[in-house]
């Protein structure tokens, strides 16, 4: 199938196949003709699936562009990822004014750039500040996006997603999109009376090169195998998940020590500081030439995380185990995407074990019973 059969407009389809962007992920194949159908959609699809496409393509061919109003508006749960989303947007049509919003940064550039905006793509705290402060205006928004919407239930944006659904227009379309489909979102879809169509995509084409596996370590040496497979792996960007920012500014301080290159991500680090880390650690993935300002390991916490989306990560560690099964599927999503190949590991301690055996119930993931000889880490 091609994105002309999906009825996109020649001009959109031209800046995709400038981008090497051809053929719809199956997300966008189901999701595109019921948007451009006018349906609510909630939508299940993993990382790296093709989900902001998805809702970005048939806006683009619905708004008015010359409207001058803000037509669409995008929520995602991190900076990064709205800066992300924008910039799709913004691959994709050279005619709709796209804004994003965040905190960490001034406000006037922001207020002012949605003054214009076809499309606001923001963090759920900035946007209802400015929304309270009456500073923006989406009296006439057609559509409401929650991208990665299970993720923000996570972290806590409930109430702040309700507060601002409160400002919107009763008629309008909602697109909910996420890794998992919780019960938390169905109950926010029967509260404000949201009846979508539910789109469940398996995994798939864009995951089935992805391997799992975990093995046994003691706690002393831990440290020496994330080490090991680091060095020995065959492996070009890497994501290593910590349950604390605490162990994320540890684990990267002992990695560099050991001669990897190696940058913690967490929520104490400001914005421009993140935002630097990320760009390196993309541009790592791409550039032939080492250099000591590449970075080719992040260390982060699953919040932190969530504004990471480099195609070119090709394995990911969970150094500690995750919480839940929804979790752990967030955190392996980020590697072998679009059909590359990939690798998730879980380094599992003697009691992490009763943790990941409910884990295991959702995920199917086999023991390395070949342990690697170890290289010594300076611990």
């Amino acid at each position: 199938m091609k994105f002309s059969d999906l009825t996109i407009s020649e001009s959109t389809v031209s800046r995709l196949e400038e981008n090497g962007i051809t053929e719809p992920t199956e997300v966008q194949e189901k999701a595109i003709p019921e948007v451009l159908n006018g349906k609510d959609l909630l939508v299940e699809s993993e990382t790296g699936s093709g989900k902001t496409l998805a809702f970005s393509l048939p806006m683009i061919e619905n708004l008015d562009h010359e409207s001058g109003e803000t037509e669409a508006l995008v929520l995602s749960p991190t900076r990064e990822l709205a800066k992300q989303i924008t910039a799709e947007i913004e691959m994709a049509s050279d005619s709709i004014d796209a804004v994003t919003i965040y905190g960490g940064v001034d406000y006037e550039p922001q207020i002012q750039g949605a003054k214009e905006a076809n499309i606001i793509v923001g963090t759920p705290g900035r946007v209802l500040d400015l929304l309270q402060q009456g500073k923006i205006d989406v009296s006439d928004v057609e559509y409401f996006v929650l991208d990665e919407a299970d993720r923000m239930l996570d972290m806590g944006f409930q109430d702040e997603l309700e507060a601002i659904i409160d400002f919107l227009p009763g008629k309008r379309k909602n697109l909910l999109f996420g890794a998992t489909i919780p019960r938390a979102l169905k109950r926010m879809c029967d509260k404000y009376s949201i009846d979508p169509e539910i789109i469940r995509i398996e995994p798939g084409e864009h995951t089935a090169e992805l391997e799992e596996a975990y093995i046994n370590v003691k706690n002393n040496n831990k440290l020496s195998y994330l080490y090991t497979f680091l060095k020995k792996k065959d492996r070009d960007l890497a994501i290593v998940f910590c349950q604390t920012k605490n162990t994320t500014r540890w684990l990267a301080d002992k990695l560099r020590k050991n001669g990897i290159n190696a940058q913690e991500m967490n929520g104490d680090m400001s914005q421009n500081q993140r935002e630097q880390t990320l760009e390196k650690f993309e541009n790592s993935g791409t550039s032939q030439d080492s250099s000591s300002e590449e970075i080719k390991v992040i260390v982060a916490t699953d919040v932190a995380a969530r504004g990471i989306d480099v195609d070119d990560v090709t394995h990911v560690f969970n150094y500690d185990v995750p919480d839940t099964a929804d979790t752990y599927t967030h955190r392996i999503g980020r590697a072998g995407r679009q059909g590359r190949e990939g690798e998730a590991i879980t380094l599992l301690e003697p009691e992490d074990h009763q943790k990941f055996r409910k884990l295991k119930q959702e995920h199917s993931v086999p023991r390395i019973d070949e342990k690697p000889d170890l290289l010594d880490a300076k611990v």
